[in-house]
């Protein structure tokens, strides 16, 4: 079994492992038309290099990738990551003009990577990244050419508030339910801006990002939206035993890395990633859900590691539409 605690493992790589520049590679951003919509993206590296496509989880953006994308871009690694429709800085439609589905996102999220030229790139999910990405997968297997997740599941054994058949999560995925919609819409609208009341200065994660994450959620609209994808996100759990069978017949390379003082998404969702593909890399961090905010550096390294070992294929881009 390869699941390496990060506190002792990372300090053994520290010599052996390819080390992130020094300094910070700037990235570029900007906003790519897809489908009527303004769509969000932060780039690195040299677009004619093999290229990682990020794909973030709930309720943040592609600024959770910010500070591990700076360490990584280099001429022989192309990075890309977007916002969804209705996260960081993406258009927000009304939930009556974009039916906010998991379907609808990833092909959303495709026809994003085919305006941008991208058509063989490695896959880095987290949280709500899972299920959009393991679409991509399903929908063209050859374009992946290596799958990273990060506190994103596809199993059950990780996923402890869903596994209960008549619990509140999988009854409000059957029958919706209205009150537990407006709870969420309550507490979206309750975040507040970051403020030195209630801080905790050991806290890691930047308030930048919980500024964006706050000021994203409450916009006309959001709210709405994202309990429409909350409720889709049974569908996802339907589809899990068909991943967990992508995994076994593709056999792709797999890194995972798991923060382990995630309480919604837990390390045995890490661990079970082994049954269906036994050649996994699985890393357990020191960290909460967003172990790329935590730990970019960690992160960073355990990535160029990865590819070290696994190069990825030559990505296909030609100039963005």
């Amino acid at each position: 079994m390869k699941v390496r605690a990060s506190i002792s493992v990372l300090t053994l790589f520290a010599a052996a492992l390819l080390t992130p520049a020094a300094r910070a590679e700037a990235l570029h951003y900007g906003w790519q038309k897809v489908d009527g919509l303004s769509i969000f993206y932060r780039e690195g590296g040299d677009p004619g290099a093999p290229t990682l496509v990020f794909l973030h989880g709930y309720p943040s953006s592609s600024i959770q990738y910010e500070k591990v994308m700076e360490r990584i871009a280099s001429p022989t690694l192309h990075v890309i990551a977007m916002d969804y429709p209705a996260f960081g800085y993406s258009d927000a439609p009304d939930h009556r003009q974009y039916a906010y589905t998991f379907d609808h996102v990833a092909e959303t999220v495709a026809h994003f990577l085919a305006a941008r030229g991208i058509k063989r790139y490695a896959l880095f999910m987290q949280d709500y990244g899972v299920p959009v990405g393991f679409r991509l997968l399903m929908a063209d297997p050859q374009a992946i050419s290596a799958v990273m997740v990060q506190n994103g599941v596809i199993h059950l054994d990780g996923f402890p508030k869903a596994q209960d058949p008549n619990g509140e999560l999988r009854q409000h995925w059957e029958h919706r339910n209205a009150a537990l919609d407006q709870k969420r819409i309550a507490y979206a609208m309750s975040l507040k801006f970051p403020q030195p009341e209630g801080w905790d200065e050991d806290d890691k994660m930047s308030p930048d990002a919980i500024l964006l994450m706050v000021e994203s959620a409450q916009r006309p609209g959001v709210p709405v939206a994202r309990t429409d994808l909350w409720f889709d996100y049974g569908n996802n759990v339907k589809r899990y035993p068909a991943w967990q069978a992508a995994l076994r017949a593709l056999h792709p390379p797999v890194l995972v890395i798991w923060g382990s003082r995630d309480d919604f998404f837990t390390v045995p969702g890490a661990v079970a990633y082994l049954r269906d593909a036994p050649q996994a890399e699985v890393h357990i961090l020191d960290t909460v859900h967003f172990a790329t905010l935590e730990a970019p550096d960690e992160v960073a390294r355990l990535i160029l590691d990865f590819v070290a070992r696994h190069p990825l294929a030559a990505g296909e881009q030609g100039p963005a539409v």
